[in-house]
Parts: C-alpha cells; structure tokens; sequence
C-alpha cells in the first residue's frame, strides 16, 4: 500500500511525459492519455484517501514520504477536480480552437502541462521533508505558468508574468523560513534524527529560540500566504484566473491555493502550543483577507475576476478556522477548505459553460441565459448560493461551524465579522445570479442561438453540485473524514 504513494503522482507526471513524447502532433492522442491519467491518478488517489481517512499513516523511504488523513483529503480533492478538470478541457479547449483563440498543434502542449500541474500539486501532499516541500511547492508555480499565459495574448502573459514573479518572491521568503527552521530544528535534535522531517521538526518545535521561530513564520506566512492567496500577498490572483482557460482557473482556485494552506498546516501550525503570538498572526491575516475579499467583489463586472475575489473571501474563512487554534477552529478550516473546492470549482466550471455558449464573460454582457442552459444554470444556482452560505448548502455548514468556533475559542469580534462578510456575500451572489441567468437575454445572445453545453462538460459539474447538495443537507458524510483529518494536524503538534 505504501507504495503507491509513488504511484500518486509518477502517474499523472509520467501521461504528461508521454504526451510531450507523442501526443503533441496528435489531439486525440493527447485527450486519451491526459484522460486516462486522470483516471488512474483518482483511482490511486481514492485507495489512498479511503485508507488514511480510516486512519492509517502511509510512509515510504524512512518517512521522507508520508500520507496522513489531511494528506488524504487534499489529494483526493486534486485527484477529483482534476480528473473533472481533464473531461471538461476536451470539449472546451477543442471549441477555443474552433472560435481561433488558440492553435490545434498547441493542444498538446496544454494538456501536457496540465499533467504535470497535476503531478506537482499531488506530490506536495506525500512530502515529509521541508527543502523538499519548498521545492514541490515552486513546483506547482512553474508547471502552472504556462497555463495561465496558455492564449499568449497581452493579458495572459501579463497575467502570467505576474504570477511568475508574485510568487517567485514570494517563495522566496517561504525558502528562508524553511532554511531557518531546518538550522533552529538541528539543533534540538539528537540521535541520528533527520532535522529535516517536518514530523521530527515538530516534536523539538518549543525548544526553539524563540527569535528564529517568529523570523521564520513570518517568513512562512508571507511565503505560503502568497500560494495560497492571503491579503495582502494576493495581488497575482485576480488575474491568473481571470485569464487562464476556465479549467485551469478551476484548478488553481479549487485546489493548487490549498496546497498553500497545506504548507501553513504543516509549517506553521506546530508553534501553537508554544507561542499563542503565531495563531494570533494567522487570525488577523484571515479576517483582512475576507474583507479584502468580499469589497473587492462588489467592484467587478468581470465573472471570472469575481470568482478570483471570492477566493480570496474563502481563503479568509480558512485562516480564521486555522487562526482560532481550537479544535473546532481547525476542524471548520479544514471543512471550509473542502467546500470550497468543490462550490468554487462549480462556480468555474458553470461561468466556463457561459463563456463556451456566448463568448462573453462581463456581467452587463449577460442575462436570461436560464432559458437557454438549464442545467448549467442548475449548477450555477447551486455553486452561487453554496458559496453564499444559505441554507441546505454546504458553505452554510463550514461557515457556521466557523461562527460557533470563533466564540468559543473567546474571539467574537471575529465571529461578528464573519458574519457580516457572510450576508455582503448572500447579498452579491443573488444579485450576480439574477444578472447572468434571470431576466431577459440580450438581441445579440438571443440570435447568437445559445445551447446547453456537451455532456463532457456538464456531467462532472452537476456530480460536484450533488456533492455540495449533498454535504449541505447530510454533513454527517463527511464528519469522520474531517475528524480524522483534524485528529491528524493535532499529531503532529507536539503539545507541551
């Protein structure tokens, strides 16, 4: 079983090797096998997730591979979004070639990339070695770059430039933060112990000079924050998804920013119990990133763009979860973190389906298309109202345990502001559903002839709203799996 730790990730790197190899002249050819890949990656990804959620810890290579159940989580939510991700480009990248936005032969080229995006962000979740989780971690910047700048227009490679350079520094800081804590960890530790183990760096984290433990954390939260999209290191988000091909905005916005949370969790995290100064820092960074967040949504008229800002909003959620330091907290972090990849990636995969149909993507552009694309309005309705909060939606589940956490845990100034963000949210989400979807459609859309999207498109996005549907209105499906997830964090701090 342990194994196929290796297997995790060699699979989908090695499609991407073979698509380079011989799918390039061939689109097909390199569909099959980016399918394919994505198959097996979630079908070893499954195994894993089933195992480690059921509470085992996997391990390979005296532990410099480890899995454990938020290991688990994070890469059966890869595996899914991107086996989703890989059905839904066939039909859309195909239409980008049809309406000129790119060329045939570059076909390859994209899915190629798209594995080995896959395969960074997988790996991330097995290391258990610092330098290397640093190095997996630029990993998934570098294999991402060129899908963002994929329509090689002016804004992409604006977009990607950005991207390249936001969070190559910003990387730059977590490398710091990591070398530091390697150098404080060497010398607590004794008896032929690997100080480069994030495990082992744990146990000896309260013996740490407490000068090198706050350098580093800010130089982890500055690092890692910029990945995973936190205020004010978010600056590239906005436009690396705004102009990145929708499955891959779905990609980075589901999934690749939590692997930004997943470095926190493992890097910052074993300070808790030793400096309360440290969650306080992660606290006041979540509540200025959600309202960063939501006032920058009110402003965009662009729906790929609002979609990126509400990132944003979640990843605020998320850090005050992992801020409150309390078991509650973490478990509603880890909760949100797994809303959140799914609504978001529905809200991608539904604006992607409105793009496909009229080719336009600004608000004032659009209206009454309901009538013309129900189910992908059905799944916008769901993704849109989960990300809202409401009710019977999964987001209003994590949210509230948030809410109940931040009181308990004796912080109700950010529980009141949490709630505010919530109903600006609730507000913006009705108001954007009834602009795209409801009303009258523009002359120009209604002689375009709108049709519903392919089933290859639509088909992983109503699977994703039965998910959130599904969570919102039974969570107790996925109450053992976030408590062996959060039992898992609290394993590796090592309690004084």
């Amino acid at each position: 079983m342990n194994t196929e730790i290796l297997y995790l990730f060699l699979t989908p790197a090695i499609a991407g090797i073979l698509i380079f190899l011989v799918g390039r002249k061939s689109r097909v050819v390199a569909e099959t096998l980016a399918l394919l890949g994505t198959i097996v990656t979630f079908v070893i990804a499954l195994k894993i997730f089933i195992a480690t959620t059921h509470g085992e810890v996997l391990t390979l290579y005296s532990s410099q591979l480890r899995m454990d159940a938020l290991s688990g989580l994070i890469a059966g939510l890869v595996a899914l979004l991107g086996l989703i991700a890989s059905c839904y480009s066939i039909p859309y990248m195909r239409r980008e070639v049809e309406v000129g936005a790119i060329q045939a032969e570059r076909m390859g080229t994209y899915y190629g990339w798209f594995m080995v995006f896959l395969a960074t962000m997988l790996c991330a979740t097995t290391v258990n070695n610092i330098i290397l989780l640093w190095v997996i971690i630029e990993g998934t910047t570098l294999a991402s770059i060129i899908l963002v700048g994929f329509y090689w227009n002016k804004d992409a490679i604006e977009a990607a430039y950005k991207y390249a350079i936001l969070l190559t520094v910003g990387i730059t800081f977590a490398l710091f933060g990591c070398v530091l804590l390697y150098s404080g960890a060497s010398a607590q530790v004794t008896g032929g112990v690997d100080p480069l183990k994030l495990t082992e760096i744990a146990k000896v984290a309260g013996k740490m000079p407490k000068s090198i433990v706050l350098l580093s954390v800010v130089m982890l939260l500055v690092g890692f924050g910029t990945k995973a999209g936190m205020v004010p290191f978010h600056t590239w988000l906005p436009d690396a998804h705004a102009e990145a091909p929708t499955p891959i905005s779905a990609m980075l916005s589901g999934v690749m920013i939590k692997v930004g949370v997943y470095a926190l969790i493992r890097t910052v995290l074993i300070f808790y119990p030793f400096y309360p100064i440290v969650s306080t820092l992660v606290l006041v960074f979540g509540m200025l990133t959600m309202v960063v967040g939501v006032i920058m949504m009110m402003m965009q008229d662009d729906l790929k763009r609002f979609l990126a800002f509400c990132s944003v909003t979640s990843m605020g959620y998320i850090l005050m979860g992992l801020g409150l330091a309390n078991y509650l907290g973490i478990y509603g972090g880890i909760f949100h973190l797994l809303n959140h990849s799914l609504m978001k990636s529905l809200a991608f995969f539904s604006v992607g389906a409105v793009i496909y149909s009229t080719h336009h993507r600004r608000v004032s552009e659009l209206g009454g298309l309901g009538k013309y694309m129900p189910i992908s309005a059905v799944a916008f309705y769901v993704a849109t109202l989960a990300l809202g909060g409401l009710p019977f939606f999964n987001g209003f589940i994590s949210e509230f345990t948030l809410f109940i956490a931040g009181v308990k845990a004796g912080f109700p100034w950010a529980t009141v502001v949490a709630v505010a963000v919530a109903i600006l949210n609730v507000a913006i989400f009705i108001h954007l559903t009834y602009q795209v979807f409801m009303g009258e459609a523009p002359e120009n859309l209604k002689a375009a002839g709108i049709k519903e999207v392919p089933v290859m498109m639509w088909g992983g996005m109503l699977i994703l709203a039965f998910l959130c549907l599904l969570i919102g209105v039974y969570p107790q499906i996925v109450s053992p799996i976030l408590n062996e997830a959060t039992k898992a964090v609290f394993a590796t701090i090592a309690m004084p």
